[in-house]
């Protein structure tokens, strides 16, 4: 697993909490409209934190030139 800074950290800890409180409303009985976004939440942000970040970006579209050689 590749290291993390503190923002990808963050983020990460920020769905760990998410989700384990979506699981917690959904054992407790709590309404599914409740939990549910939390849960979601949660999870999106898990995967988010190990995206690439954006100066590594790869643009499949961006028009290449060539150098011609004579």
């Amino acid at each position: 697993m590749k290291k993390l800074n503190k923002a990808q950290k963050l983020i990460f800890v920020l769905g760990i909490l998410g989700t384990l409180t979506g699981l917690y409303g959904k054992f407790n009985g709590w309404e599914h409209n409740d939990y549910f976004p939390i849960f979601y939440s949660g999870m999106s942000f898990m995967w988010i934190a190990f995206l690439p970040s954006g100066r590594s970006c790869c643009n499949w579209f961006k028009k290449r030139t060539r150098s011609v050689e004579a």
